[in-house]
C-alpha cells in the first residue's frame, strides 16, 4: 500500500462513514479520539484483534468510556411527526388548484396531506378527526379525473377502513357508485385520459445461458475463480458476447437517499405517484400498502422513530445501510447471524494457523507443487461454497451470510479507521436500545450487555463490508425534448449485492449495469473467451479519466493499485484519441500479434511473432463494417428504437473484438451508446413540466 496517499485515503474512507460538514457525528468522533490520544488509539486500541474486543472496548475502557457514555445517553426519539393542521392546508389547497383543472399540482399537494394526516380519530379538534380519509376521498377524485382508476379506487378502500360516520360512509359510497358510471361511459367511448410524466422501472431480463445453481442470481457463463492476487473473482465459464445478461440480482439490504424519500418508494425505489405513509411518522412514503405492510413489519418498525436523528447526525447513507442489515432481520435472527460468521471465522483462522505451521517445514519445490495444487482446488471448493450458500439463502429459516465473505481490508486498516467506525456502530447500536429492538435493553448509561455487544460486532463488519461492496442504485433521467439526448444517472439510493460485488474492477470494464426497481442487471458489452475476467468499472473509466488521476481514486476509495491493461499501456482518454487509431489482430490463429493500420492494400506483412506474410486486406474490410453498424445503430438511437440500436451494436462489437483491440475511439462510443440504451430498460423517469 505504499503507492497510495495516506492522507487521501484516509480523507476518502472517513466519507464513506460520514460527513465532515452535516451533523454532530464528525464532532463527537473527533472528541473521542483527542481524548484517546495517539498513544491510546495506537497501543491499545490498535492492538485488539476482533470486533467485539474493539465494541467492548470504547464502553469499558476509563479513558474513553465516559465521553462515550455521556454523549449516547442522550439519543432519544427524534422523527417528523403527524400534524393535522399542515394536512388540512395542503388538502384545502389542492382542492383549489383542482378547481382551477391545475390537476398534477392537486395530486401533489393532497398526497402531501394524506401523508401528513394523522390517525382517524387522533386530533378530533381538526376535521373532527377524519383528516386521513378526507385526504384521501379528494386525492381519489383527482385521481379519477387523471384516469388513474386503480389508485382511485384503492385510496377510496384505504377511506372506507377507517372508523367513519355515517355521513362519511354514505358520502364514500355515493363517489364509488360516480366512478363506476363514469369509468362505464369512459370505456364505451374509448376516450381515456392520458397519464402526463413518463416513468418506468421495465422488465427483468432473463439470465443467458440460465441461471447457475452454483452462483445465485448469475448465469451459466459465469464461474467464481480464487486468484493470488485479486482473491475471487467472475470469470468467464464459456464465452460471453455483447448484450448477454450475465445477473439479476436483487440486494441483500437497500437504503433510499434522504433527498428522494418525498419522490420514491422507501422499500421498492418506485416512483411514487398516490404514496402511503407510515401511521406515526411523516418522515416516508411508500408507493401502496404492499410495500408499506413490509417496511412497518421489518425494519421501518425500528427506525420510524430515529430515521430524523440518524439523518441530522451527518452519518453516510452506507451506515444508514449499515443499521438497515441488522434492523431488517431483527435481535433473534441476527443473533444467529453472529453466531454462524464467528463460528465460521474461526474455523478458517485454525485451518490457516495449522496451513502456515505446515508450509513453512516445506522445501521450495514442495511450497510450489501446493501453491498450485491449492490454487486449483480453492477454485473449486469457491463454486462448491456459492452452491451451499445459495441452497441456504433460499431457504427463509436459514441465514443469508454471504456479505460477510465479501472483502473487507480489515488487516490494512489502521486504528483510526477502526476506531472512527466502531464509534459510529456504538451510535448506531445504542439508536437500536432506543426504539425496542432489545428484549432488555442495558441502561443508558450502562456498557452494552453480551447480547448488544454482538449486535454492535454484526453493526461494525457491515461498516467494514459496506465500504468496498455496496452499489449506488441509480434511475435514468429521460432528456426533455429527446430520450437519449440530455439524458443522465441521477443515484437514488444504495445496496448490497453479494454476488455482483464478486465483480472485480476494471478501467475498462467488460460489462454494464443497470435497475430495474432494486434489483441490479449486469450486461456484457464486449465478447469474453473461457477464463477472462469479467469486470465492472467502478466509476474512474480510461475514457474519461487519465492514468494518475484513476489511480489515486482507486488507491483512495478502495485500496488497490489498479493494473488492467488499459493502466498496463496508459491508453488515452477520449479528448487524446485519434479517430482513425486502430489495432488490428494478426489472422494467423492463436497469435496475439499486433498491427497499427496499413497504409496500402494487396500487401503483404511479415508478423514478428508467428513469422507468417500475412495480408490485412479482410481486417480492413471488416472494420468498415463495424463502422457502418455503428452508424447505424447512433441513428437508430436517433429515432428512439434502443432495441434496434442495440442489435447493431451489439453485431459491429462481435466483429470489432475479433479482429481488432481497443482502445478505439469509435467502438468505445458505441460501447457508451450500447449501456445508455441497455439502460433504458431499467428505472427511467422524464420530469413533468412543472416542478416537483
Amino acid at each position: 500500500m505504499e503507492h497510495l496517499d495516506p492522507f487521501y485515503r484516509t480523507l476518502c474512507s472517513s466519507e464513506t462513514l460520514r460527513s465532515s460538514k452535516k451533523g454532530f457525528f464528525a464532532e463527537f468522533s473527533e472528541t473521542v479520539m483527542e481524548q484517546a490520544g495517539e498513544t491510546w488509539i495506537q497501543k491499545i486500541f490498535g492492538k485488539l484483534e476482533n470486533d467485539d474486543d474493539r465494541i467492548s472496548a470504547i464502553f469499558n475502557d476509563t479513558k474513553v468510556k465516559n465521553i462515550v457514555l455521556d454523549t449516547l445517553k442522550r439519543i432519544i426519539h427524534f422523527y417528523r411527526d403527524k400534524d393535522a393542521t399542515i394536512s388540512k392546508e395542503k388538502r384545502v389547497e389542492g382542492l383549489r388548484l383542482s378547481a382551477l383543472d391545475e390537476h398534477e399540482k392537486a395530486l401533489m399537494l393532497l398526497s402531501q396531506a394524506v401523508l401528513r394526516a394523522p390517525t382517524t380519530g387522533k386530533i378530533p379538534a381538526i376535521d373532527e378527526g377524519f383528516s386521513l380519509p378526507f385526504a384521501l376521498i379528494a386525492r381519489a377524485d383527482i385521481l379519477i379525473t387523471l384516469g388513474e382508476y386503480d389508485l382511485a379506487f384503492e385510496d377510496l378502500q384505504m377511506a372506507d377502513e377507517q372508523p367513519l360516520n355515517k355521513a362519511i360512509k354514505e358520502k364514500l359510497q355515493q363517489k364509488r357508485n360516480e366512478y363506476r358510471n363514469h369509468l362505464e361511459k369512459l370505456k364505451k367511448s374509448l376516450v381515456l385520459p392520458k397519464n402526463k410524466r413518463e416513468s418506468k422501472s421495465g422488465k427483468l431480463p432473463d439470465l443467458t445461458a440460465g441461471e447457475n445453481p452454483s452462483l445465485p442470481a448469475a448465469s451459466n457463463l459465469l464461474k467464481i475463480q480464487e486468484t493470488t492476487f485479486a482473491g475471487r473473482q467472475a470469470v468467464a465459464a464459456m464465452e460471453i458476447n455483447p448484450n448477454d445478461t450475465l445477473a439479476v440480482e436483487s440486494p441483500l439490504a437497500s437504503c433510499l437517499l434522504p433527498e428522494f424519500y418525498g419522490s420514491h418508494c422507501q422499500n421498492c425505489f418506485a416512483r411514487l405517484r398516490a404514496p402511503v405513509g407510515c401511521p406515526d411518522c411523516s418522515s416516508v412514503a411508500f408507493c401502496g400498502r404492499k410495500c408499506r405492510d413490509q417496511a412497518l413489519s421489518s425494519y421501518h418498525k425500528y427506525e420510524c422513530k430515529v430515521l430524523a436523528l440518524l439523518i441530522g447526525s451527518g452519518m453516510s447513507v452506507l451506515s444508514t445501510l449499515a443499521f438497515r442489515m441488522v434492523s431488517q432481520e431483527g435481535l433473534e435472527k441476527c443473533l444467529k447471524m453472529y453466531e454462524k460468521v464467528n463460528t465460521k471465522n474461526e474455523e478458517n483462522i485454525s485451518t490457516t494457523a495449522a496451513n502456515v505451521e505446515k508450509f513453512t517445514k516445506m522445501s521450495k519445490s514442495a511450497k510450489r507443487r501446493l501453491r498450485k495444487k491449492k490454487l486449483k482446488e480453492s477454485s473449486q471448493n469457491a463454486t462448491e461454497e456459492d452452491s451451499v450458500t445459495s441452497n441456504e439463502s433460499s431457504d427463509e429459516n436459514l441465514l443469508d451470510i454471504r456479505a460477510y465473505d465479501l472483502v473487507m481490508l480489515s488487516s490494512k486498516r489502521t486504528a483510526q479507521d477502526f476506531l472512527e467506525r466502531t464509534i459510529m456502530a456504538s451510535f448506531l447500536l445504542k439508536c437500536l436500545q432506543c426504539v425496542g429492538f432489545f428484549k432488555n435493553p442495558s441502561k443508558p448509561n450502562e456498557p452494552p450487555s453480551n447480547e448488544e455487544t454482538k449486535v454492535g460486532s454484526l453493526l461494525l463488519k457491515n461498516l467494514q463490508v459496506l465500504q468496498f461492496n455496496a452499489h449506488e442504485v441509480f434511475e435514468t433521467r429521460l432528456g426533455n425534448q429527446h430520450r437519449f439526448r440530455g439524458s443522465k444517472p441521477v443515484y437514488i439510493g444504495v445496496a448490497i449485492y453479494p454476488t455482483v460485488a464478486r465483480f472485480n474492477h476494471e478501467c475498462y470494464g467488460a460489462v454494464t449495469r443497470y435497475f430495474v426497481g432494486r434489483n441490479i442487471v449486469i450486461k456484457a458489452l464486449r465478447t469474453l473467451k473461457p477464463g477472462e475476467v469479467v469486470a465492472e468499472n467502478y466509476g474512474p473509466i480510461f475514457t474519461k479519466r487519465n492514468l494518475m488521476d484513476r489511480q489515486r481514486t482507486l488507491g483512495g476509495r478502495y485500496w488497490f493499485q489498479c493494473s488492467c491493461i488499459a493502466c498496463r499501456e496508459n491508453w488515452p482518454t477520449f479528448e487524446n484519441m485519434t479517430a482513425d487509431s486502430v489495432r488490428l489482430k494478426c489472422p494467423t490463429q492463436n497469435c496475439d500479434k499486433l498491427f497499427g493500420q496499413p497504409r496500402e492494400k494487396n500487401k503483404l506483412v511479415k508478423c514478428s511473432d508467428c513469422q507468417k506474410k500475412v495480408n490485412l486486406d479482410s481486417r480492413l474490410d471488416e472494420l468498415t463494417k463495424c463502422l457502418t453498424l455503428y452508424t447505424e445503430g447512433l441513428d437508430l438511437m436517433e429515432l428512439e428504437k434502443p432495441e434496434d440500436a442495440v442489435n447493431k451494436f451489439t453485431e459491429a462489437l462481435k466483429i470489432f473484438h475479433k479482429i481488432a483491440s481497443p482502445p478505439h475511439r469509435m467502438t468505445h462510443l458505441a460501447e457508451i451508446a450500447m449501456a445508455t440504451c441497455m439502460a433504458d430498460g431499467g428505472n427511467t423517469w422524464r420530469p413533468s413540466s412543472f416542478n416537483v
